[in-house]
């Protein structure tokens, strides 16, 4: 199985001097005496890094040396001191860049004059300050007139004076032409106007209209009319329209709403009921000619004898007729349907026609049905399912056991055969089959000893070397073979317990990785989150997490690709310098600058490979990346915007050197983090 695509990055500041020079024939090679005496004038002029280079070469020739540790002791100091100087450097630059993308120009200028004091030459931070120090000279009239000009457009705009706040909108672009602030007032000021003139006319649509509905008496339509328009213009003489239109349809709406009930259960021969809504509908509109005439002919309808007795008759049929539905409904609730159906059938011997009971009846029956052909199709499903998993697992016990037959482990086809027997009694092939066995019993007995013997045997091996998964699959190896066996049990039993020790202290590991990782990744030092997900990888936990997260972090660098230097696989022998040459990457994104570089060591083991970087006035800083002696194609990840020299200067080229190893280049990028 292929590994996993393995991100290796070196993060350092020790090799800045890999040119021609320091490729020395063995007799020409430096003295002690001349590396020490360049190793201590680098140091004087600061040159720390150099100067170690030229210790560390010292120490070569003479490693036990005393004066020579010491020199290389004191500039190492002094790199770590210079680190710690360049990160307060940083972090003051970044603060400044900060206050300046947010204007806080004096603030941002305060901080740029920190960094000053750290670096005084630093041309990054000196055009800060120049520019801010112009910026706030030059701007603050022009920006007062443009503010002035703004609020007052503000103010117009307010007041609805859409072409005054136009002009004043104007006047301030005129000052600033690319103000986008500026410049969306304005175009909000010039729409406000015109959807002003399309609400007017709208308006006087809706007004219009709602007159017209009013002298047609269709009071919904013409209140809908006025409503739209007043939410266009709230105009008291039109809320005041609404509201008396309003209270003409209430009584309009009132009115009919009423006849219509009291209509219904005249048809109904509801005639008391009837008799109610048609008195309240005289309530409305009093001496309403129609509700009076209906109400008179209720009342000679209901004072005849023969009304009284279909009355008595038929509220003993209502009270039955609902009891039976309401226990039919109950009892459909609790979806006993057969129930709900002998309730139904009947509610319907009182009221044969009812739409109501035979819509419950039918809805019941369906029902009734529906749940008989989904309970015989369960059945058939699960009888059909269960005969094809015996079958399957018929066959599967065959083949095992003809496997193991062949493999000569005779006890385990016997197992095997009678789960067979267990599930066909009558299976041709298992009783064959068991009959061969039975002629290998002794063969079988012996088998088991030995393989009771080798597991009990491998599991201490794999106790002794903590290889603790190995002896629990050895001891229920040996179980299988000696069912019960008391040694193999409590050896079982401690070997568990020790996995589970195991497990549990790699867990713990994993996880302090894990979180010191995701803290790295939210704060975007990729370098240093890959180099913990790896050791969380490596762990053993299984887990994808970390093989994810490194992934996701390739992903966010090849997405923010700044410069391309290789896209054709390329190969570099050992010993042999190849230069690559780019326009400066610009200064505002140098800080968050990687390098991505996809290769493949070309032999059998591992080897140094040194990436340098420089401009036209020279090699300015540089890393080292450990190759793997594996095949497979490596993604290496360098922060080389960590390095001062990366950030402060125009660096035009980058040379790669492998030493003792030949490497096949597959693609070079510049790119940065989010």
């Amino acid at each position: 199985m292929k590994s996993l695509i393995k991100y290796i990055f070196a993060i350092s500041f020790g090799i800045l001097c890999f040119s021609t020079t320091c490729a020395y024939s063995q007799e020409n090679a430096p003295s002690f005496q001349s590396l020490i005496a360049s190793g201590d004038k680098e140091y004087a002029n600061k040159e720390y890094i150099k100067a170690k280079t030229y210790y560390q070469e010292a120490l070569r020739i003479k490693p036990n040396d005393a004066s020579a540790k010491n020199k290389l002791d004191n500039t190492l100091q002094k790199i770590r001191e210079e680190n710690k100087k360049e990160e307060q450097f940083f972090e003051y630059i970044d603060n400044g860049d900060n206050f300046y993308s947010n204007n806080e120009l004096e603030k941002a200028l305060a901080e740029y004059n920190k960094a000053l004091k750290i670096f005084p030459k630093d041309e990054y931070a000196l055009g800060k300050k120049q520019e801010i120090t112009t910026i706030l000279k030059d701007e603050k009239d022009k920006l007062d007139s443009f503010n002035e000009m703004v609020a007052l457009g503000d103010n117009l705009l307010k007041q609805e004076k859409y072409a005054e706040a136009v002009m004043q909108y104007e006047s301030a672009l005129k000052l600033y032409p690319n103000n986008s602030a500026a410049k969306s007032k304005y175009q909000d000021a010039k729409n406000k106007k015109e959807v002003y003139d399309l609400k007017v006319s709208e308006f006087e649509r809706l007004c219009s209209q709602g007159q017209e509905f009013t002298l047609r008496k269709k009071y919904a339509e013409a209140i809908d009319a006025y409503e739209q328009a007043l939410q266009i213009f709230p105009a008291k003489e039109i809320s005041d329209k609404v509201t008396e239109l309003q209270a003409k349809k209430q009584v309009a709406d009132n009115y009919d709403a009423k006849i219509t009930e009291a209509d219904a259960l005249y048809e109904d021969r509801s005639y008391n009921e009837a008799k109610a809504a048609y008195q309240e509908a005289l309530s409305v509109i009093p001496n309403d000619s129609y509700a009076l005439g209906m109400i008179a002919r209720v009342d000679e309808i209901v004072n005849s004898p023969e009304y009284r007795k279909i009355q008595s008759d038929k509220a003993k049929i209502d009270s039955d007729f609902a009891n039976f539905i309401s226990k039919g409904e109950s009892a459909e609730s609790a979806k006993n349907y057969e129930l709900a159906l002998s309730y139904y059938v009947n509610a319907l011997e009182l009221k044969p026609n009812n739409a109501d009971a035979l819509a419950k009846k039918k809805n019941a029956e369906d029902m009734i049905l529906y749940t008989e052909q989904q309970r015989k199709e369960q059945e058939r499903l699960a009888a059909a399912e269960a005969e094809r998993q015996r079958k399957e697992q018929i066959q599967s016990l065959i083949n095992t056991g003809n496997q193991q037959i062949t493999s000569k482990q005779y006890a385990e086809a016997e197992h095997t055969f009678n789960q067979v027997l267990a599930l066909d009694p009558n299976n041709v092939v298992a009783t064959e089959k068991l009959g061969v066995i039975a002629g290998f019993y002794e063969e079988i007995q012996r088998q088991k000893q030995e393989n009771y013997n080798r597991a009990m045997s491998e599991g201490q091996y794999a106790m002794d070397s903590r290889n603790f998964a190995e002896a629990i699959r050895q001891y229920n190896i040996a179980l299988t073979n000696k069912p019960g066996d008391e040694a193999a049990t409590q050896q079982l039993t401690f070997a568990q317990q020790n996995e589970n020790m195991r497990v549990a202290g790699l867990q713990n590991e994993y996880n302090g990785y894990i979180t010191k990782a995701d803290a790295q990744f939210q704060t975007k030092n990729y370098d240093k989150a890959i180099e913990l997900y790896t050791k969380a990888m490596n762990v053993g936990t299984d887990n994808p997490y970390p093989a994810n997260k490194i992934r996701e972090i390739g992903e966010i660098l090849a997405a923010n690709k700044l410069v391309e230097l290789v896209n054709t696989s390329i190969t570099i022998n050992s010993s042999e310098t190849k230069r690559f040459d780019f326009e400066p990457v610009d200064v505002t994104t140098r800080r968050g600058n990687y390098i991505l570089l996809k290769a493949k060591n070309l032999g059998d083991r591992p080897f140094i490979m040194y990436i340098s970087y420089g401009s036209k006035s020279g090699r300015n800083g540089g890393f080292t990346v450990n190759v793997p002696k594996n095949q497979d194609v490596n993604d290496f990840i360098v922060r080389i915007g960590s390095q001062y020299k990366w950030f402060s200067e125009d660096n035009n080229w980058i040379e790669i050197l492998p030493e003792n190893g030949n490497i096949e280049i597959i693609s070079m990028e510049i790119t940065k983090g989010n």
